[in-house]
């Protein structure tokens, strides 16, 4: 038996319900890949316009002395640089028992945190007066700073030459910023890890070729090297009639967020006719129905 649909007043017949549910299934299974495609392009530029990660912390324990004696108890220790966080939990920490921190994973330490380029010297102060250190590791020397190594635990006494005033502290300073990569100080006498270099980076423009692979960049000529550890002739650098290319060949160079972005944009247009072919269709379809 045939079922007709009931028709209104107009003598139009309603959609079938079920048409409806597929065209709003179908929109909403378009804004989700178009989402998806959104997040794959802004997830990977933001994270390569974003900062780079915060360093570690170092740590730092010892004793402090005063003219060879131990320091009194509750004097403030503190560290201090440029990128260096202070006034915080971890720095400053007190004295005790002429001595700061203690040793072990988990015992209290000086923190030396921030936005710190690795190998910026750090300096200590006791009860507000500048400290020299002197790295147990090395057996010294004793030295006016100590670079900065990220995530390292170091052992590190400290001596003043006169006893502050419990509860005294060093005068506020202006904030330091973080000092760039390549321009770090090193701390004059110091012999202890090595500290981590920067990363040198090459720019060439397109066409260019490096220096060090350039013919007789090194001033010598490629050709006549190349010949005389052969036993020929610098002028026998034609073979078959056709002269020899030694200009190195630089690869066509890419751009690695405009390919992700052009790639994210065809992926975003095919999702978009995929979702909209098969609802065109069916509209056609039913046309040619009625």
């Amino acid at each position: 038996m045939k079922t007709n649909h009931i028709q209104e007043k107009g003598g139009t017949t309603p959609p079938p319900y079920g048409d409806s549910m597929k065209q709003r299934n179908s929109t909403i299974s378009l804004v989700i890949m178009g989402l998806v495609v959104l997040a794959m392009v802004i997830i990977p530029v933001s994270a390569q316009s974003s900062s780079a990660a915060p360093q570690l912390p170092q740590a730092f324990y010892g004793s402090v002395e005063v003219n060879g004696s131990p320091v009194a108890p509750d004097l403030s220790v503190e560290a201090t640089g440029p990128g260096v966080v202070s006034g915080i939990s971890g720095n400053p920490i007190m004295t005790s028992s002429g001595s700061y921190g203690t040793p072990g994973p988990v015992g209290l330490k000086l923190l030396v945190q921030g936005d710190i380029e690795a190998g910026t010297p750090i300096e200590f102060y006791v009860g507000g007066v500048k400290a020299e250190v002197f790295p147990v590791a090395t057996s010294g020397p004793w030295l006016e700073a100590y670079p900065y190594l990220p995530g390292e635990v170091t052992e590190l006494n400290l001596r003043i030459v006169a006893q502050p005033s419990v509860g005294e502290t060093r005068e506020p300073t202006p904030v330091q910023t973080r000092i760039p990569s390549g321009q770090v100080p090193t701390v004059p006498g110091y012999i202890g890890p090595a500290l981590p270099q920067p990363e040198v980076v090459t720019t060439y423009q397109p066409g260019e070729a490096p220096a060090d692979s350039q013919p007789g960049a090194s001033g010598q000529d490629v050709t006549g090297q190349s010949a005389s550890q052969s036993g020929e002739s610098p002028d026998a650098s034609v073979q078959g009639g056709q002269d020899i290319d030694t200009t190195p060949q630089i690869p066509a160079t890419t751009s690695a967020p405009g390919m992700l972005t052009g790639t994210a944009i065809v992926a975003f247009l095919v999702i978009i006719g995929a979702a909209v072919y098969p609802r065109s269709r069916t509209e056609s379809e039913e046309k040619k129905k009625e």
